[in-house]
């Protein structure tokens, strides 16, 4: 605690609004990747005597907001909605921190910070009086040297309730920490396999010299009935080709927890098998609805190097690499709410954010699908960023793929040809199989007149050597 007295500088509550872009979710009102029965980047915390119900309200200062509600409390603990951290900035010591809250009792406002050196610790902000309606609570701090991650919390001790919402912290001059500082890096993944992702939305990868991970539905490539809608095969090829990753999303995309433990066990287990014989070396996976168990995630440890999941939100190292957050992008996702990962992410070294699309189409029907032009948007976006783009595995370590250069483009004249395709090899094979009796016999008329043009070759040269032999007079 001997960093505490560095802790020093606090002001009295004011009515000044803050932006509270730096803490994620900081106004609950995005839901979690678990059905949406909570707020995304929140859990609950509880400790020592103290019994709380916590509640994801309806009835928050602005919209959502978080309640607890303490039911039993004793001579030490608390309860509290415990946040996600985030990343302070080395040169900028002094931070705003504030929230909305309504209590009945006197609460407290605490700064959670992590050092260079591994250590956490708790400094006080300020006790806060109960209030009779929603209060914005805000203080000016300086941070001790050495902080590197920061999370704002507030705390309830004694029975009664606790509202929060809007929960903030900026720098002096109205910044987020490290806005901007670092490069998000962004891996695109496209899942089971639909052909209109394929034709529609990896092409315009491919412009861009980026490379996308591709969870497949093992069963459905080649299979009869599903041709129309899932890559085929030689789609799988190609995408390889050009090192796009392949990866595993089940043999037939159940809801794994609904399964038996054999069930599910051959649903993740068998896809190896057809991997292999597409010739994928150390493939990844991706739950299908996000949906696993404890049961289901030990088995993925041993199966596979990494697992991502539908949690909506930005990557933080160290990376639970088996439980990679993914975030879903569909027709009414928008701009702003990319533009929201990408500032999240850059606000921390190593930040990653894991992007998931399924189908393609241009008038988007569904949230199952999105449009080829708003793809291009989150895609100019993303350039516009500088983000670095990799595949999971290239992040992870697990994939690496050297692109073959392109076949050298045939020029006759003044005609450049394209190079031959399977297609047209087969087609020339076929015919040339189909036609070599006409051809033996071309062969065959042919053959006096090469006999004659050999002889006449003959006798010209011999009559040039007989004449390099006479010398002048």
């Amino acid at each position: 605690m001997a960093k505490c007295a560095l802790f020093l500088f606090f002001s009295c509550l004011c009515a000044t609004t803050v932006c509270a872009a730096t803490v994620p979710n900081a106004s609950f009102e995005q839901a979690d990747g678990d059905g949406g029965s909570g707020p995304a980047n929140w859990t609950t915390n509880q400790w020592g005597s103290v019994q709380a119900n916590f509640t994801w309200t309806t009835a928050g200062h602005a919209g959502r907001g978080a309640r607890v509600d303490v039911t039993a409390s004793g001579s030490e603990g608390d309860a509290k909605w415990w946040g996600v951290d985030f990343a302070a900035d080395g040169q900028d010591k002094s931070y705003t921190v504030s929230d909305w809250y309504n209590a009945s009792v006197p609460t407290d406002l605490l700064l959670w910070i992590r050092f260079a050196d591994g250590t956490e610790s708790y400094h006080p902000v300020a006790t806060l009086p109960a209030t009779a309606t929603w209060t914005e609570a805000t203080f000016s701090v300086t941070i001790p040297e050495g902080a590197q991650r920061l999370r704002v919390l507030h705390t309830i001790g004694q029975v009664g309730f606790l509202e929060i919402d809007d929960v903030g912290c900026v720098g002096k001059d109205g910044t987020t920490p490290r806005q901007g500082k670092y490069k998000a890096t962004v891996s695109f993944t496209f899942d089971d396999g639909w052909l209109s992702a394929y034709n529609m939305l990896i092409p315009r990868l491919d412009k861009k010299g980026w490379k996308s991970t591709n969870f497949i539905i093992t069963t459905y490539p080649d299979k009869p009935g599903y041709q129309s809608d899932y890559i085929l095969s030689k789609h799988i090829k190609a995408l390889q080709d050009r090192c796009h990753e392949i990866a595993s999303h089940t043999l037939t995309h159940p809801d794994l927890t609904t399964l038996s433990t054999a069930a599910w066990t051959a649903e993740i287990t068998d896809p190896l098998t057809t991997l292999a014989g597409w010739n994928v070396k150390t493939p990844g996976f991706a739950s299908p609805y996000g949906a696993y168990s404890p049961e289901i995630l030990a088995a993925l440890n041993k199966l596979y190097p990494y697992a991502r999941t539908l949690h909506p939100d930005v990557n933080l190292p160290p990376y639970n690499v088996h439980e990679l957050n993914g975030h879903v992008l569909t027709n009414v996702s928008t701009d702003n709410e990319l533009e929201e990962l990408l500032t999240r992410a850059e606000q921390v070294d190593g930040g990653w954010i894991i992007l998931v699309f399924h189908r393609a189409s241009a008038d988007a029907p569904s949230d199952a699908y999105v449009r080829p032009v708003q793809f291009q948007g989150f895609v100019d976006l993303i350039e516009k960023h500088g983000a670095k783009i990799e595949t999971i595995g290239e992040h992870l370590g697990t994939f690496q793929c050297t692109e073959l250069p392109p076949e050298p483009t045939l020029v006759v004249g003044d005609k450049a040809l394209d190079p031959p395709t399977d297609a047209t090899r087969a087609t020339t094979d076929s015919t040339t199989a189909g036609s070599t009796g006409g051809c033996q016999a071309a062969r065959k008329a042919s053959a006096p007149w090469l006999l004659f043009a050999g002889v006449v070759l003959l006798l010209c040269v011999r009559r040039r050597r007989r004449n390099r032999n006479v010398r002048p007079h």
